[in-house]
């Protein structure tokens, strides 16, 4: 699997927004949920690498996009369950990192 650079910068600017989340929420008193809502960030960065894999294995789209959706969905209730931190921030997490990964490639792609 190769790594591109909107899945490096996805993963660098998340490790970024997840500590500001942890530290933000920690000042304002709500640390549990900064930890999961960081967590959850973290787990949606990895994304970008399952999907490269779906893509070099020139594996059907569609099919695989409901296998990586159910990996995901289970990655955070196994954290949520090991944690017992709150399962929304977990999951607004994930959905963070989609929006992030959305915002590397759109940059990149008007680059082009």
């Amino acid at each position: 699997m190769r790594v591109t650079r909107i899945q490096g910068e996805t993963v660098g600017l998340c490790l970024l927004l997840s500590a500001a989340v942890v530290i933000a929420a920690r000042l304002a008193g709500f640390a549990e949920t900064g930890a999961a809502l960081g967590a959850g960030v973290l787990i949606g960065s990895l994304n970008g690498f399952t999907f490269q894999a779906v893509l070099d294995r020139r594996a059907p789209i569609l099919a695989t996009s409901i296998v990586r959706l159910a990996f995901f969905s289970l990655l955070v209730l196994l954290v949520w369950r090991w944690t017992g931190w709150p399962l929304v921030p977990l999951v607004l997490g994930v959905g963070v990192a989609q929006l992030v990964m959305a915002g590397v490639g759109a940059r990149q792609g008007s680059r082009a």
